[in-house]
């Protein structure tokens, strides 16, 4: 049998006394580096896996012994696996190992999902997120926290969402909302590199009705300022502007009275206090000019802050109980509409002028979404009594009679 001769490796012959065996070295002449020895019960074996090591040797060099016989026997197992993947193309080694760092060992480290939060929240302060919009991610986190508060974020997953939302009793609305509030948590933590993917942006969000906007008819639009004049004067600027001006509520009970300009008959909402940061001019109608014009002074809020005003319009609307031979007063409306203000001067706005771009010009929003939901709500026989309520106004229709004198 022909002895192999190869420059730093040897083969040589042993026993314990019992067996006779072959050594292997392969020596720092052959590797380049480190030393490698194995032992083979026969020297026609050991010739064998030296021929192995010698031919990838002198194509490689000596990096082919970089990695140790236990590595090369790891990466041959990966290989394989790789390869039973049911995927076209097969993904390389490479491209294995960059998604487990991607995904199990984030770049920026790891959060728990209370931890983000915290981070979250300061990030939006930081760019001056709008005090309604804190309050509201504060809520949605109050909430979220409870359920994934300790949980790392790189391990939350698309199902796990799922099942959490379908477990709620959430309104599809309420359903939306979280999902778009934790999409937009998620993007902010793949930004920092906390979690490779985004697992709420891929969950289709819930389908919404799409319901016209609840409104008031003029009656009841007359009946709520009525019962402001008697029982709440102070909300009555505020009411009218919403009425008949359609600024949104945060806008009303921000707005200045040095902003309301009765000779040239507009309002200016300023950007910092625009839901949409960008400044506009919304023009005074004949009728707000005359409800407005007892109110206004030089400067001053010019109703009370949202909270207030919200709670005391609430109050307003729900009417209340009789007190002994007091007969109380009415509810403006059985169900109040959510937004009922804003929604009933965009509705009564859009059927007067048949116009989305000057309607969406007054109002903020764009002529899409304004096209969208004021269209076709309002009756025509309606529209006039509506910009008809004025101070002055007598005409049958427009007033509700209120019972008793009202004392609230």
């Amino acid at each position: 049998m022909r002895k192999i001769q190869i420059r730093g490796v040897g083969i040589y012959k042993d026993t314990n006394g019992v067996e006779t065996f072959w050594r292997v070295r392969l020596g720092k002449k052959f590797t380049g580096g480190e030393v490698i020895k194995k032992v083979f019960a026969s020297y026609q074996a050991a010739k064998e896996w030296v021929e192995t090591q010698h031919a990838p040797k002198e194509l490689h060099g000596t990096s082919y012994f970089d990695l140790t016989p236990t590595q090369i026997e790891e990466a041959r197992n990966a290989f394989g696996r790789l390869e039973k993947l049911d995927a076209t193309p097969k993904p390389t080694l490479t491209e294995a190992l960059n998604y487990f760092f991607k995904h199990a060992l984030p770049t920026g480290g790891t959060r728990t999902f209370e931890e983000l939060a915290e981070e979250f929240l300061t990030s939006r302060k930081a760019m001056n997120c709008k005090h309604k919009t804190m309050v509201q991610y504060e809520s949605y986190f109050s909430v979220l926290k409870e359920e994934y508060g300790k949980q790392r974020l790189h391990e939350i997953h698309r199902q796990d969402i799922e099942d959490w939302l379908a477990e709620s009793a959430w309104a599809p609305r309420t359903r939306k909302n979280y999902l778009v509030t934790l999409t937009t948590f998620f993007n902010f933590a793949v930004e920092r590199e906390y979690c490779g993917t985004n697992p709420a942006a891929v969950i289709p969000r819930p389908l919404l009705d799409d319901a016209p906007p609840g409104i008031l008819t003029p009656a009841q639009a007359q009946t709520l300022i009525d019962a402001g004049m008697n029982c709440t004067p102070e909300l009555v600027p505020g009411i009218v502007i919403g009425l008949f001006a359609g600024l949104r509520r945060s806008e009303i009970c921000s707005l200045d009275w040095k902003e309301v300009d009765l000779a040239a008959k507009t309002i200016e909402v300023m950007a910092t206090k625009a839901k949409t940061r960008q400044r506009r001019l919304v023009s005074i109608r004949d009728n707000l000019a005359l409800w407005l014009a007892p109110f206004w002074q030089k400067e001053g809020p010019v109703a009370p802050n949202v909270d207030i005003f919200g709670e005391r319009l609430r109050h307003l609307v729900r009417g209340r109980e009789p007190q002994g031979n007091d007969p109380g007063r009415p509810p403006v409306a059985p169900e109040w509409p959510h937004n009922a203000l804003r929604h009933s001067f965009g509705s009564y706005y859009y059927a007067k002028v048949k116009n989305e771009n000057l309607t969406a010009a007054e109002m903020g929003n764009s002529p899409a979404m304004v096209f969208r939901h004021y269209r076709a709500v309002v009756k025509a026989d309606q529209v006039e009594l509506y910009w008809d309520i004025r101070p002055d106004a007598k005409a049958e229709g427009n007033i509700i009679p209120m019972p008793g004198q009202q004392r609230c």
